[in-house]
């Protein structure tokens, strides 16, 4: 390439554009590898905190359940009564309230319990040693009871015994399913008596994890310490059977190692699941030495990093384009100067050719080429001062100059040119005055001030077209001036509403209510919520991004009951809606939430959207609770003090009877401890209920006739009692007297009836209650020697039948005695109802 004959302008170019071409290579490679390298770092890190969010999930849930197990525990440990039926309630009651157990149970040493391990050899909840070992269970699907087997050679009996401590035993197969224990050590006067705990299937945990989805067809999977599968969501077959250590991979191998010691991590191999390429992130469940591992393809969790590094490589090749561009047009101002000179020198011999002598060379050019314009221009006026002169005045006109003049001494016909310039000037300086004055009232919003100089031709034309505008303008600035007044009266009303706009978004920020509107679909994705929904670790881009749904944050238990009462809301056609119901937080954390919703509806009725609010109402709820299990403590222990008590009365009674040697004198203070242990026996029974306002009265019927049965002998008599009770609940106000009524018949019957029978003849004695609405009917009855005619039972001097009649009547009973073949007594009462 010929260089001295290129082109200056080419020359810049080239040397700006290599220079820039360098600089932005440099750089771009620079900033895509730091921003790459930061992205590819934010996005493990994400993982790393999604894994640890759902470990800490799993880990609070075995708390729960472990927390289970220690309870029933700590509750054997303080349990006195020796009631094996009580314990099967207690171990139920648990099951049923919680449905994700597998099992519950106790274990006990030999005679343990109540030392009567003999009685229940082979009975319901034992085995053949008649330890006491129940364990409810859903192994087959329903709840049912079966004796616990392998407690001699299990580490679940074996290891808190040996130990004195709770353990999470590691997974095993119990029965064909593969589950994990949480069991406690119970004692007694410090001395190791059995244990207490729950079973958990891992079907449950694996079906929880199995659900865990991240990216495209991301997954996750549990191990347990020794690497062995919990779970796994393709691979059924491996839980319980495979271990991280079987597929013999180093980089899975050094990760089951790091799980064992407890350790969270990251390993990038090869999925032996997929085939793909992943990063397996491992986080520790503390609970249960178990750890999650969260499977995520390396090519999606880095897509967004790859699509950066696209984008940035794209905008720095439009930069280098560009920057070529803007080199043309730098080369461009440099060259142009040099350029221009030579062609106005150009274009004035051009123009002095055809005769033009007005053009002039620009001066304003580098000092090197100065005196060239120069000397030309001082030729060209020579000859052309009167046509300039005349151009100038004509030209200071037209720029407005109206009291500029010919200066120059003109002759000839340039003169006359001249004199007719200067008339023309005063001319338009007249009128222009004159629209000057107007115009300036204008200004001033002066619209009365009329035009007074009128021109003649085109200068009439201008002269009336002010006087025409001035007429418009004064009608239009009355219209203007109420506009005005109306416009500022609305910018403060505005002003005012924003002020008052902002200051209630403060408000709400601030306080601890969470306003929201969501949409009436599926999942009711979220179109608008306030900010301090960061009270919960959410942020407003989580919904507005659609990646989070406010279904999504409900607990999932709660979540089937809100779905149903909203739609049932929705459905009946109200316009408001409120619930209370617990919310899983961003982290894992559970806190119960009170909702206020409006059910927003269009003109035809149909829910176009919902708003409302939403308040954490999780620290009146735990106190709510507490309180709740505080009164239930404290009506327990009332209700066990008054058994233990009237125990204490009946055992006094005995006591004292032994003192005396007249039979009548013994036969009451027996009466009395009969009628003691009855109303004993309703405060056990009330102890032992549910809501300890009422007790089951069949039971406590069974209960108190066994008692009288072991009382007055009666297997070595030759009497029969026969019982037909229903199934009714009665409050203690009922339960009391009626109970004592049954007592003081029963003894009767067992007393006299039956003194003058002949020993190979049966006796019998019934005890029958019916249920009819709210009416009872109590039927106690003997086929004795009965009552003789000459007694009348409301007015004798039996104390019981005296006890029996005003019992009666304190219930608002009636009643009856037949004297067919026997005795037979019938009361008719109602429950007495607690105001």
């Amino acid at each position: 390439m010929d260089w001295k004959n290129t082109s200056l302008k080419s020359k810049l170019i080239l040397f700006i554009v290599v220079g820039v071409l360098l600089v932005l290579v440099t750089s771009t490679s620079v900033i895509i590898s730091t921003v790459t390298s930061q992205e590819e770092t934010l996005a493990y890190e994400q993982s790393i905190e999604k894994a640890r969010g759902f470990a800490n999930y799993f880990d609070s849930d075995m708390r729960k359940n472990h927390a289970i197990g220690q309870t029933i525990a700590n509750s054997m440990n303080a349990y006195n009564s020796a009631n094996r039926d009580e314990v099967n309630d207690i171990l139920k009651e648990v099951a049923v309230r919680n449905p994700n157990l597998l099992g519950t149970y106790v274990c006990y040493e030999p005679n343990a319990f109540d030392g009567n391990d003999q009685l229940f050899i082979n009975a319901e909840g034992h085995d053949e040693t008649g330890r006491f070992i129940p364990y409810w269970n859903r192994i087959n699907g329903d709840l049912t009871i079966d004796p616990l087997l392998n407690y001699e050679e299990s580490d679940y009996y074996q290891l808190p015994k040996m130990t004195k401590v709770d353990h999470i035993i590691d997974p095993y197969f119990y029965e064909g399913v593969f589950i994990v224990s949480y069991v406690t050590p119970i004692f007694k006067d410090d001395e190791f008596v059995g244990i207490g705990g729950v079973d958990v299937s891992l079907t449950y945990l694996d079906e929880v994890v199995s659900e865990v989805k991240i990216f495209d067809t991301g997954y996750a999977f549990m191990t347990g310490n020794t690497g062995i599968l919990i779970s796994q969501p393709e691979q059924k077959d491996w839980i319980g059977y495979r271990t991280l250590y079987d597929f013999d991979v180093p980089e899975i191998t050094a990760m089951a190692d790091e799980i064992k010691v407890g350790n969270c991590g990251f390993i990038d191999t090869i999925d032996p699941t997929t085939g793909k390429t992943v990063v397996m992130f491992y986080e520790p469940i503390k609970t249960g030495n178990f750890s999650f591992v969260l499977v995520v393809p390396k090519d999606e969790m880095l897509a967004g990093v790859t699509e950066l590094r696209n984008n940035l490589i794209v905008i720095s090749t439009i930069s280098i384009l560009f920057m070529t561009g803007l080199a043309a047009i730098i080369a461009g101002f440099v060259t142009r100067p040099i350029n221009e000179i030579v062609a106005d020198f150009k274009d004035l011999s051009d123009a002095a050719v055809v005769g033009e002598l007005h053009a002039r060379a620009d001066t304003d050019v580098d000092i090197d080429f100065k005196n060239i314009p120069l000397g030309l221009n001082e030729i060209l006026d020579a000859f052309t001062q009167p046509m300039t002169e005349t151009m100038r005045v004509t030209n200071e006109l037209a720029k407005g100059e109206l009291q500029t003049r010919v200066a120059t001494d003109l002759k000839g016909e340039f003169k006359h040119i001249g004199d007719t310039l200067d008339s023309f000037a005063t001319m338009i300086n007249a009128i222009i005055d004159e629209s000057n004055a107007v115009l300036t009232a204008f200004q001033n919003e002066d619209f009365t001030r009329k035009i007074k100089l009128k021109g003649e031709g085109d200068f009439r034309i201008l002269t009336d077209g002010i006087e025409k505008t001035r007429k418009s303008l004064y009608s239009a600035t009355t219209e203007r001036q109420k506009a005005e007044e109306e416009l500022i009266r609305y910018s403060k009303e505005l002003e005012q509403s924003n002020q008052m706009k902002e200051e209630m978004e403060r408000v709400v920020e601030n306080s601890p209510i969470i306003v929201f509107k969501w949409r009436a679909e599926k999942g009711w994705p979220i179109d608008f919520v306030s900010k301090n929904i960061s009270q919960f670790g959410y942020s407003t881009e989580d919904f507005a991004s659609g990646k989070v749904t406010y279904a999504d944050i409900v607990y999932p238990q709660d979540l089937p009951r809100v779905e149903e009462q909203l739609q049932k809301k929705c459905d009946e056609g109200a316009n408001e809606f409120t619930i209370e119901y617990r919310i899983l937080t961003k982290y894992g954390k559970i806190v119960w939430a009170d909702e206020r919703t409006f059910i927003r509806r269009d003109a035809e009725g149909n829910v176009d959207y919902l708003q409302g609010i939403i308040v954490n109402i999780d620290e009146r709820k735990r106190a709510e609770e507490a309180l709740l299990k505080v009164e239930e403590i404290r009506k327990k222990e009332i209700h066990h003090r008054i058994k233990n008590n009237l125990q204490v009365i009946s055992t006094l009674l005995y006591l004292e009877s032994d003192k005396f040697k007249d039979k009548k004198v013994r036969d009451a203070f027996k009466n009395s401890q009969d009628r003691v242990r009855t109303m004993a026996l309703v405060h056990e029974k009330l102890y032992q209920s549910e809501d300890m306002e009422s007790i089951d009265f069949a039971d406590y019927t069974k209960n108190l006739i066994t008692y009288l049965s072991q009382s007055y002998v009666v297997g070595n008599r030759n009497i029969a009692i026969e019982l037909d009770v229903a199934d009714v609940f009665l409050n203690m106000d009922t339960a009391v007297p009626l109970g004592i009524i049954i007592n003081e018949l029963v003894s009767n019957s067992l007393k006299y009836a039956f003194e003058d029978k002949d020993e190979n003849e049966k006796g019998i004695i019934s005890v029958d209650i019916e249920h009819r609405g709210d009416d009872f009917m109590l039927t106690v009855s003997d086929n004795g020697s009965g009552i003789p005619d000459d007694i009348d039972f409301r007015d004798t001097e039996s104390l019981g039948l005296q006890l029996v009649t005003n019992l009666v009547e304190q219930i608002d009973g009636n009643i009856e005695l037949k004297k067919d073949n026997g005795t037979k007594f019938i009361i008719q009462f109602t429950e007495e109802k607690y105001n």
